[in-house]
């Protein structure tokens, strides 16, 4: 019999037809044996169930029809019994002692609502980011000599999502108990708002060990990986709102100073983009930024700056660095 906490497994899937088996295989493959591994396959219509058929005896296979990943996720939660909840994207990939690293941490920061992973992003056969945590707590991590790090990380999470996947974390039970189901909203970033909710419920420890392989597909709803900062974005800003009306007042001016920088600095990287590779996309991202942000009206002059000519805006940027200057050159 084995023994030890029990870990659910929990896959939304949904046309992962291509992936699902070595996602499968390497849950199946974990150094921990005391585990169920749960596939929510969202109203697939590719060969995702052929594909899942020969796992059904290690496996539970739950189907529904589509109705997005949070939704599936959260048939998921509803469905597991373990003591522990590890989350696992179809198209992704554990390391073999994934689970048993992650609990002997677990067992060490028995307070924390959460343990995340590092791992490394993968397109194709290569290696594409040789890390997945980013960002401030990475860089306090990288100085940790335990190579761990635990702590309130709230607001540090606010500033920015340090954690690129779901398969990076494990989470105890009564934590998804008291947070709540994920949103099943298939507009917003819902891992990133249930990250933030977990940080807010208690403290989190980061740990070194690289044990993900995140895989990075343009056919995700993330897009390419040129885009993903503007797709993120426009999934993050209705979190970062959310959040405004979530929590108690001593929050509330940090994350509208983190909305505010945000819509701005993405409204100004799609101004460039627009300029210098696509006008088509930039000008309607920037329609799309103004509609979901709209008490942010900089987008919009980044917007009409789009249609003046370059030369209008090289003489602008030059008047403003060296008014003086520019006078003498025209006289």
């Amino acid at each position: 019999m084995p023994t030890g906490p029990l870990v659910s497994v929990i896959i939304p899937a949904y046309n992962a037809g291509p992936y699902i088996a070595d996602t499968l295989e390497s849950a199946l493959g974990q150094t921990y044996p005391h585990r169920e591994i749960i596939v929510v396959d969202d109203g697939s219509t590719d060969d995702t169930e052929r594909r899942v058929e020969p796992y059904l005896r290690q496996i539970r296979y739950i189907r529904q029809e589509n109705g997005g990943e949070g939704k599936a996720r959260n048939r998921g939660l509803r469905a597991a019994t373990g003591d522990y909840i590890a989350l696992l994207d179809a198209d992704d990939l554990l390391l073999p002692e994934k689970i048993e690293i992650q609990l002997q941490v677990a067992a060490r920061h028995p307070e924390s609502s959460m343990i995340v992973c590092d791992g490394a992003g993968f397109e194709g056969g290569r290696v594409v980011t040789k890390r997945l945590l980013v960002g401030a707590l990475a860089t306090r991590l990288d100085g940790e000599p335990t190579r761990e790090l635990t702590g309130h990380f709230y607001l540090d999470l606010l500033a920015r999502n340090a954690i690129t996947c779901p398969a990076q974390t494990l989470i105890p039970r009564p934590v998804v108990e008291r947070v709540g189901a994920m949103m099943e909203d298939r507009r917003v970033g819902i891992d990133w708002d249930y990250n933030l909710r977990i940080a807010h419920d208690g403290p989190i420890t980061f740990h070194r060990d690289l044990l993900v392989g995140y895989r990075y597909l343009p056919t995700s709803i993330s897009g390419p990986r040129r885009l993903r900062s503007f797709t993120y974005t426009v999934r993050d800003i209705p979190v970062l709102k959310r959040h405004l009306d979530l929590y108690g007042p001593n929050d509330r001016s940090f994350v509208r100073s983190s909305l505010r920088q945000r819509v701005r600095e993405q409204a100004r990287e799609a101004y460039h983009y627009a300029r210098t590779r696509d006008s088509v996309y930039g000008r309607e991202y920037l329609r799309k930024l103004f509609w979901i942000a709209p008490e942010e009206p900089v987008t919009l002059l980044w917007l009409l700056a789009t249609w003046v000519p370059s030369a209008v805006i090289s003489a602008l940027a030059g008047w403003r660095r060296s008014p003086e200057s520019l006078r003498k050159r025209i006289e």
